[in-house]
C-alpha cells in the first residue's frame, strides 16, 4: 500500500475545509474535509490549536470527508494531540476515513488518536 499522492499536475491545489462547530462551552467538534497535506495542514492547525490550548477543553476532529493524509500531516496530529496534553485539553479523532484509518494503522498511531466511530456518536 502506498501512502503517496501521485504527481500534482501544474496549477492543481488541495482543497481542506475546516468547520468549528461548538457543542458545548467546553467542547468542540472540528470538523475537515479535503486533502491534509503540505499545502493545506496549517487551516487545520489554525483551527485546532486555540481550543487545544485552554485546559478542560475537549476537541473532537471529525475526519470522515479527509480524502488524504500524509506522513508529515499526522504527525503534525499526534503533536496537536501532545499539546493539548500539555495544556490539560484532549483532542480525539471522530469517524476517520479510510485514508486516515490506513495511516493510522500503518504507523501504529489508532491508540494515540483514538476516538469516536461516527460524528452522531461525538456530538451528544
Amino acid at each position: 500500500m502506498s501512502t503517496d499522492r501521485p504527481h500534482a499536475p501544474y496549477g492543481w491545489q488541495a482543497t481542506l475545509n475546516t468547520h468549528v462547530h461548538p457543542v458545548t462551552a467546553d467542547r468542540h467538534l472540528v470538523t475537515v474535509a479535503g486533502d491534509l497535506d503540505l499545502y493545506t495542514a496549517r487551516r487545520l492547525a489554525d483551527a485546532l490549536q486555540p481550543l487545544l490550548q485552554r485546559e478542560g477543553q475537549a476537541v473532537l476532529a471529525g475526519l470522515p470527508g479527509v480524502t488524504f493524509l500524509d506522513s508529515t500531516r499526522l504527525t503534525r496530529l499526534i503533536t496537536a494531540y501532545r499539546t493539548a496534553r500539555s495544556a490539560g485539553a484532549h483532542l480525539a479523532l471522530v469517524a476517520p476515513g479510510q485514508p486516515v484509518q490506513c495511516m493510522l494503522e500503518l504507523v501504529g498511531a489508532g491508540q494515540v488518536l483514538a476516538g469516536c466511530p461516527t460524528l452522531d456518536a461525538a456530538s451528544h
